[in-house]
């Protein structure tokens, strides 16, 4: 793991939430990352906000992550709908939530991201070691991951693939099978827990046009441009009425990881709002890794014999790609493969789309299951 930096921003004091910031500083000092009296130049923020008021955290980049942490000091009906709203207001990349259980008394611990959904950590209360090494494990593996987000077009793609392509096509075809499986958006309602206007701000801060049900790659090898490429729809477009080559649905040809970047090659007249899906970095890898997968399709739903990732990395790093091709490794047929990914969805390989969705028809459970 390497050394990291990091910041904490406080506005007031709170004891109960302090002391959960307190004993992952120090933990975090013993395992050799430095705290930065300025959040400049930093590689995550620990932002102490208050439970009625909520501040947002404050990154001077998207590479910086935010962690809020924050203690319901009062009775609360609906912890995963506040957990939600207040990780959206905060700006954040994963929210920490203490509260004390009203029935038990004990303390209980919430962890939220944008991705991976809600999940709670048995905390011990009274050893701030193993509070310390429980918090550790589960914050450091999100804010260490390597973000590759941005889009780096170029318009060069070949004449004859502006309008359409069999692959095109047949993405088109699947993409609409998909939006009819039945899977949901995120891998949890969170229409049930974010007003409208929440909503909205989600899409705004995570660069979302709107959710997602998945999304869908197929490899198509193009001789006018170097190495391999493969086709995938854009993030958070309507997968029920995919039109334009560029905007809709892209080529990407590789990733540059020194700038964080993924290779698309577009028509002149492409959509420059238009991003490849988040996952790009993820299927990249795959079809480097394995020659022969010719399409990959990501649901958020659930299926029985699924393998799963053990860190729930943040959806368009690097190190979930690492870990879904290692665990692509494991199996017996890469090639025709289904990879969990931990509280939010699935990775499925096939040689091509009609025999993905010939394998997983009628096998999907909508609902994903969390755990810690």
């Amino acid at each position: 793991m390497r050394n990291m930096r990091f910041h904490i921003t406080a506005h007031d004091t709170q004891p109960r939430r302090d002391r959960i910031i307190e004993v992952l500083r120090e933990h975090l000092l013993l395992q050799g990352h430095q705290l930065s009296a300025s959040p400049m130049g930093v590689n995550f923020i620990l932002n102490a906000t208050d439970a009625i008021a909520p501040r947002p955290g404050r990154r001077n980049s998207q590479a910086v992550f935010i962690v809020s942490i924050v203690a319901i000091e009062e009775s609360c009906d609906n912890v995963r709908s506040y957990c939600y709203r207040t990780l959206v207001r905060t700006l954040s990349n994963l929210l920490i939530t203490v509260q004390i259980n009203p029935e038990t008394k004990r303390e209980e611990v919430y962890f939220t991201t944008p991705e991976a959904g809600y999940y709670q950590v048995p905390i011990d209360a009274g050893n701030d070691r193993t509070t310390a090494e429980q918090l550790y494990e589960h914050v450091v593996p999100i804010v260490a991951s390597h973000y590759v987000l941005a889009n780096t077009m170029t318009t060069d793609l070949p004449a004859r693939l502006m309008n359409d392509s069999p692959i095109v096509k047949q993405i088109r075809q699947y993409s609409r099978e998909l939006d009819e499986l039945g899977a949901m958006p995120l891998p949890f309602p969170l229409k049930e827990v974010l007003s409208v206007e929440d909503l909205r701000h989600l899409y705004h801060i995570y660069g979302m046009t709107g959710l997602s049900y998945g999304n869908i790659s197929a490899r198509e090898e193009v001789p006018e441009l170097p190495g391999s490429s493969f086709w995938m729809t854009g993030r958070g477009v309507d997968k029920r009425d995919l039109q334009a080559v560029g905007k809709d649905i892209l080529l990407v040809r590789g990733v540059d990881h020194g700038a964080g970047s993924v290779l698309v090659s577009v028509p002149p007249d492409y959509n420059p709002c238009a991003r490849v899906s988040i996952d790009a970095v993820e299927h990249e890898l795959i079809y480097r890794t394995f020659p022969g997968i010719g399409a990959i399709l990501h649901v958020h739903a659930w299926m029985q014999e699924a393998v799963a990732t053990h860190q729930n990395y943040p959806c368009g790093t690097r190190e979930l790609a690492e870990e879904v091709c290692a665990l692509l490794q494991q199996t017996e047929t890469p090639e025709r493969a289904v990879i969990g990914l931990k509280n939010h969805g699935l990775t499925i390989t096939g040689p091509n789309l009609e025999e993905i969705f010939d394998r997983v028809r009628g096998k999907l459970l909508v609902e994903v299951p969390m755990f810690a």
